[in-house]
């Protein structure tokens, strides 16, 4: 065999060193949603508050989001990306949920059992 040629077995431990060094960037890629517990905004204005999670490694479902009616505004679903999940023991796909302030007040609510409050001004 001459020296510049790899062996079967040598070509296929450097195809799967390969793609082990470029699974985690392909993941690493998305775009990491981040829950915020607190915000404050003025009417009008809108910020992503929550990552939504399906059965773990899954983007959830339409059906499976379940978004309160609020009084001091909106949430609506944005783009899919990852968030950190305690329940999946570590990053797990998601979609962004956004909060629009619609009302001057102050409010408190759940998603996913997590908490989340949010202050309206004028």
């Amino acid at each position: 065999m001459s020296p510049t040629r790899l062996s079967p077995l040598r070509l296929t431990l450097a195809f799967g060193a390969l793609a082990l060094l470029v699974t985690p960037l392909a993941a690493q890629s998305q775009r990491e949603i981040k829950y915020r517990e607190r915000v404050t905004l003025n009417v009008g204005e809108s910020v992503v508050v929550y990552g939504y999670r399906g059965d773990c490694g899954q983007l959830p479902t339409s059906g499976q989001v379940e978004l309160p009616q609020l009084k001091t505004g909106t949430l609506s679903t944005g783009k899919d990306g990852i968030r950190m999940s305690k329940r999946c023991n570590g990053m797990t796909p998601a979609v962004e949920v956004i909060f629009t302030a619609t009302t001057p007040g102050r409010e408190s609510f759940e998603l996913q059992g997590d908490g989340i409050s949010v202050r309206v001004r004028n």
